[in-house]
């Protein structure tokens, strides 16, 4: 229970660090402990596994109270929660059409390829966070019109993230308790003490801080609050 609390405030102390006025430096890749997967659309994991993404707008899902992120470093684990194109910019679709395609749970052995670093975290109540932060991710207005209208009174979590490219994925062998509507999936019984060895970042240093710049300077434009945990 001790170790538990201390890395909830150790993750505590690294988000609410996270402001708009100093743009957070991307964590190393050495080192790094993962413990968790968080659970994503297919095609949003595909783009900001290429690079093309770098933020998420979550909510809990129904089995849980609220979102909170129970990790800063974690797996991106594909999901099939929604299939409609309509709901990715134009020509997005056809970019990852095979991510669409994907049925995790027909899969016995899931390759996750692609780890994730919190690098700023912030929540908001305003809808225009979505037009502000049109650059960085590749959803339509549709599609996080329905995150904002789920559970309308609580607030919708931004999360700006660093994606790595693992040197092999991990396959992860599937299990039904994987599946339902819920955000983290535990892999802390899985061996993944040496998952980040010879991992690359898929956004260069230079061009990453310059995406965190342009992020910060949109988000000066929408009411938010950095993100604290308990």
């Amino acid at each position: 229970m001790h170790q538990r609390s201390a890395r909830r405030r150790d993750v505590a102390h690294r988000l609410s660090a996270a402001s708009l006025d100093a743009p957070a430096a991307p964590l190393p890749a050495a080192g790094v402990r993962v413990t968790k997967a968080l659970k994503e659309w297919a095609p949003t994991v595909e783009a900001i596994g290429q690079g093309e993404q770098t933020i998420l707008f979550r909510k809990g899902g129904i089995k849980e109270p609220t979102f909170k992120p129970e990790a800063t470093t974690f797996l991106l684990f594909p999901t099939a929660f929604h299939t409609d194109q309509q709901l990715l910019k134009p020509g997005v679709a056809e970019r990852y059409a095979q991510a669409l395609r994907l049925d995790p749970k027909a899969e016995p052995v899931l390759q996750l390829p692609y780890v994730a670093q919190v690098t700023g975290a912030w929540t908001t109540f305003d809808p225009s966070v979505l037009p502000a932060l049109h650059d960085f991710h590749v959803w339509t207005e549709q599609f996080i019109e329905t995150r904002l209208k789920w559970r309308a009174k609580q607030p919708i979590t931004v999360l700006e993230l660093r994606a790595w490219r693992l040197r092999q994925p991990l396959d992860l062998a599937t299990a039904e308790s994987m599946f339902g509507c819920f955000s983290w999936v535990d892999l802390a019984d899985h061996n993944l003490s040496d998952l980040m060895a010879g991992a690359q970042p898929v956004i260069g240093d230079a061009d990453y801080a310059e995406r965190q710049r342009r992020l910060r300077a949109a988000l000066a434009q929408v009411p938010t609050e950095p993100l604290h945990l308990d």
